[in-house]
């Protein structure tokens, strides 16, 4: 049997867009932030945001937290400086994503909730963060 794509990563200019998609593992974390972290590395001069789609993320064993926040952590030393968030309608995923990247923001990271893709977006184009390049 195959395995699902546990995530999709996608790269527009300084838009890093991420759907998880049902329960990770510690492999697919690890796997997660190795294609996170390659694909983003041209942009990590400058100013980058991000767009997490969760909405279809499922319960994943808690040993994957630390791995997340530590990726987390690497973002913003790495110049990301906003994250919009698409979460799932069950409040113990929303918890869990919570724990998953509970680490200090640095000063000035925005970090804003959407109901869908578009309105994501809009909320990055709104708040300039990023110029078009």
């Amino acid at each position: 049997m195959k395995h699902k794509a546990a995530f999709h990563l996608q790269l527009e200019q300084r838009l890093l867009i991420v759907t998880a998609k049902g329960v990770w593992t510690l492999n697919d974390a690890k796997e997660y932030v190795r294609a996170l972290r390659k694909l983003v590395q041209p942009i990590t001069e400058q100013a980058w945001a991000i767009i997490m789609d969760t909405s279809a993320w499922q319960l994943s064993p808690a040993d994957v937290f630390a791995i997340l926040q530590d990726n987390t952590r690497w973002c913003f030393e790495h110049k990301l400086v906003m994250a919009v968030t698409i979460l799932p309608e069950d409040q113990l995923l929303k918890w869990q994503f919570a724990k998953a990247t509970s680490i200090e923001k640095p000063e000035g990271f925005i970090s804003e909730l959407a109901e869908d893709m578009a309105t994501a977006r809009q909320l990055v184009r709104a708040a300039k963060v990023i110029a078009e390049s």
